[in-house]
């Protein structure tokens, strides 16, 4: 994909924010594009692959399948056949996405295999055209600070991810990480804590950043997360695109 750039259109969820049989349903204010596609991309094989649709009016829609992880299994083989020699793909699993360096969380049934739609989805016309990418989060900070590689400053506030277990499992615990600022010699205590009760089928994970850290050049990260699973789509959601250029 080419570079990004970080002028965000707003998508705005109305009335319209909610899961309704399996589907979530948006619309997106100011949307020009005309009808595109909501999917991801496959980085080894350039392919994409479509799970809802914005039409010409900005009314966005995305599937969450009742069969996901077959259909992920299903891909992975296709794109294992033309992934470089040596390359093996696998499947997730909970304690591997939900991992801690530092040991400090426990699992129930942490070998469950998963897949998630990623909190950054690719918007695209075909398989060549990328218009750019979309994120649901509670404000435009957020958005900017994934969309960029975090060389943008977060804030406080939420954004969402879906995933889908092929059994229940639990992740408990808090995860104390270092992580390194772009000031030189300068670091600080990030903290991700996590309640999550996973069920079989989709699950709806809210991350919602609590704390940030300033370095002593301006730049801003996330420094305490409260992961949990919720029921419905927070009010305060947005969507927010930014544009391929």
């Amino acid at each position: 994909m080419k570079a990004l750039t970080i002028s965000l259109f707003t998508c705005f969820l109305f009335s319209f924010n909610a899961i309704s049989q399996n589907t979530i349903e948006a619309n997106v204010e100011n949307w020009e594009y005309g009808t595109a596609k909501i999917g991801v991309l496959d980085f080894i094989s350039g392919s994409t692959q479509k799970f809802g649709s914005i039409d010409k009016n900005g009314n966005l829609s995305i599937e969450l399948q009742p069969n996901f992880l077959q259909k992920m299994k299903e891909q992975m083989e296709k794109e294992q056949e033309k992934s470089p020699e040596g390359w093996k793909a696998s499947l997730k699993t909970v304690s591997k996405t939900f991992s801690c360096f530092s040991g400090d969380l426990t699992y129930k049934n942490g070998d469950t295999n998963l897949s998630s739609l990623p909190k950054q989805l690719v918007v695209f016309k075909n398989e060549k055209e990328i218009l750019g990418i979309l994120m649901p989060a509670s404000n435009k900070a957020i958005a900017d600070f994934f969309f960029s590689n975090s060389e943008e400053n977060s804030t406080t506030g939420k954004y969402l991810e879906w995933t889908y277990l092929d059994e229940p499992a639990t992740v408990k615990g808090t995860c104390n990480t270092t992580t390194f600022t772009q000031a030189e010699n300068e670091s600080f205590k990030a903290a991700k804590t996590y309640s999550l009760d996973l069920k079989k089928g989709w699950n709806l994970i809210e991350y919602h950043i609590t704390e940030v850290f300033e370095d002593s050049t301006g730049q801003i990260y996330p420094k305490t997360t409260e992961i949990q699973l919720i029921k419905n789509i927070p009010s305060e959601i947005n969507w927010y695109f930014s544009a391929e250029k």
